[in-house]
């Protein structure tokens, strides 16, 4: 089928075969090449070298273009594979030079082209975006629709449509022939093929061979649509009917892959339903699933405002849009329309998060770490009670200072308790240690772990090591002062340090901070730090007169003081504890 720039510029048959029957679900043949068309072929097969000779030759190509047909549509694995398959194979057994396959969109009454094969025109494309045409603007193919006949049309027929006539002039082509398809007893859609001027041009003889492959077509689309059902139940989340974790995660990859290729935008919109626990407790579990429908419902047509934007449900409470060739602030724009939406239909709204690849650090956007910058951007919005959305890697406030837009994001505002001077933090470490009988670089490690909650009100602290010769830190102390409300903090006891390269150099003797709300923050330690409900840590480390290396962490949440600022006391304080 031709993508002309001219929908009306859609071919429509000039003759139509009377005879032709529409056949019925039951006549459709399963994917087989002994159908009964094919059998009285072979029936009537001519003897090899009488004056048949070459329509015995051509019978035999036609049937070994259907079992190669069968064989490999039935090998197809995926909805887009099989229809490419089909339209291939379905132009090889036609000795076509292109062909089509094209679904009939009955609500909108208008075919669209689902893929284009062979030798395609200037204005035809393989894996057509928008091609579609009006069937009201072609009565021909309405009546090859009504009727379920095929018909062929020839270059220079004076009978031939108008239209036809001029796409295969202007596409080179000198014939082509069009055949429903049929899936569970209706019209699906529609095989299209043509044949260039050095082949000989298709006649009606050929629709009885044709309409065989269009019945292999048929079968194939069978397999199609199940195959086509089965992905969107993989990628579908049950409750919602919005796309699942499994397909909001394929698209973005996808999405970065072209980021990275053309450079085009992409934004993540982290939400979370506030409250969605009280509503179970309080109503049960019927009032919260109808709950997360409703604002699903919301989010779908919020999501219809931009186009190319997915609505998902990441599981839980927790809800996603992703954004692809939109402009950071359109991006945000949504993120503003979904808040006031939720306001609308849930007791506490929602929290919105939001991370733009524009507002973001080009280097190295992976999809795990433009989610976790959205993710932790959501975060910092429950924690604070925000209306509306934060943004990672931008300010909240507008800068009254010229000279002071586009400088480091605005920090979030700590109610921490701790009030020691980092001066008086380090002399208190050094008063310790000195005092300190136990020369274990454990129980030094925690008398400055001990020194610097205490300066700061973190929330926590870890002290762990790294055995001389292994790839596994084990976590030797830990103390969790604070864990926020409706969630358990996780502590992890072993892990492998190749997973964790942020604490491998600390480790190694680096100083490390890592902020939920930095997107150049290790993605791995801001997961780890937003499923503790943290918002900040500092970590440092060393090794041992025996070659273990050490490292102790320090977590701060809201009600901490900033612990940046810190970081010299810590650095400091492990080495000394350290020392040999």
């Amino acid at each position: 089928m031709t993508s002309a720039p001219d929908p009306a510029d859609r071919p429509g048959p000039s003759v139509v075969r009377p005879e032709s029957t529409t056949p019925s679900e039951e006549q459709i043949p399963a994917p087989r090449a002994d159908t009964p068309s094919v059998r009285r072929a072979l029936e009537s097969e001519p003897e090899v070298g009488g004056a048949d000779a070459g329509s015995a030759a051509d019978l035999g190509f036609r049937l070994h273009s259907l079992i190669e047909f069968v064989s490999l549509v039935s090998a197809a694995r995926g909805y887009a594979d099989l229809l490419r398959v089909m339209a291939s194979e379905g132009r090889k057994a036609l000795e076509a030079s292109t062909a089509s396959l094209s679904v009939w969109e009955r609500e909108r009454g208008r075919m669209r082209t689902l893929v284009n094969d062979g030798a395609l025109g200037p204005e035809e494309l393989a894996d057509p975006v928008d091609e579609v045409y009006s069937l009201s603007d072609h009565p021909l193919a309405r009546r090859m629709f009504a009727l379920g006949t095929g018909y062929v049309q020839t270059l220079g027929d004076p009978d031939a449509d108008v239209k036809v006539e001029s796409i295969l002039r202007r596409e080179a082509k000198n014939s082509c022939l069009a055949l429903p398809i049929m899936f569970e007893g209706r019209i699906w859609g529609e095989f299209w093929v043509t044949r260039m001027a050095d082949l000989p041009p298709f006649t009606e003889d050929d629709l009885e061979f044709a309409s065989v492959v269009a019945s292999q077509v048929s079968a194939g689309i069978a397999q199609a649509e199940h195959l086509k059902r089965v992905e969107r139940l993989a990628y579908t989340d049950d409750l919602t009917g919005l796309a699942n974790r499994r397909g909001f995660e394929d698209r973005l990859d996808e999405a970065l892959t072209l980021h990275r290729a053309l450079g085009t935008p992409v934004g993540v919109i982290v939400v979370d339903v506030n409250g969605l626990k009280r509503i179970n407790d309080r109503r049960g579990h019927v009032s919260g699933d109808r709950a997360l429908t409703t604002f699903g419902a919301e989010l779908s047509t919020a999501a219809s405002g931009l186009p190319d934007t997915l609505a998902a449900r990441l599981g839980g409470d927790e809800f996603c849009l992703l954004v692809v060739g939109a402009p950071s602030d359109a991006v945000v724009a949504l993120a503003h329309d979904v808040c006031s939406r939720a306001s609308s239909v849930l007791e506490e709204g929602v929290s919105c998060g939001v991370a733009t690849t524009d507002d973001l650090p080009d280097a190295g956007v992976t999809p795990s770490r433009l989610l976790r910058a959205a993710d932790a951007a959501q975060y910092r919005a429950k924690r604070s009670g925000s209306a509306v959305p934060v943004v990672a890697g931008r300010t909240a406030h507008v800068a009254t200072d010229p000279s002071a837009a586009g400088s480091v994001p605005e920090r979030r505002q700590f109610r921490g308790r701790g009030t020691t001077d980092p001066g008086q933090a380090l002399d208190e470490v050094l008063r310790r240690l000195d005092a300190a009988e136990d020369r274990d670089p454990c129980a030094r490690l925690v008398a400055v772990a001990e020194v610097l909650r205490e300066s700061v009100d973190a929330a926590s602290w870890f002290v762990s090591v790294l055995r001389a010769g292994t790839s596994t830190v084990i976590t030797m102390q830990h103390t969790v002062v604070r864990r926020t409300e409706g969630e358990d903090y996780y502590v992890i006891d072993t892990y492998d340090i190749d997973d964790f390269p942020a604490t491998y150099a600390a480790l190694t003797g680096h100083s490390i901070v890592v902020d939920v709300d930095d997107p150049r923050s290790d993605p791995d330690e801001v997961a780890l730090l937003m499923l503790g409900g943290l918002s900040e840590m500092v970590m440092c480390g060393g090794a041992d007169a025996d070659g273990d290396r050490w490292v102790l962490e320090i977590c701060a949440d809201e009600l901490s003081a900033p612990v940046r600022p810190y970081v010299s006391v810590l650095r400091a304080g492990v080495a000394l504890a350290l020392a040999r």
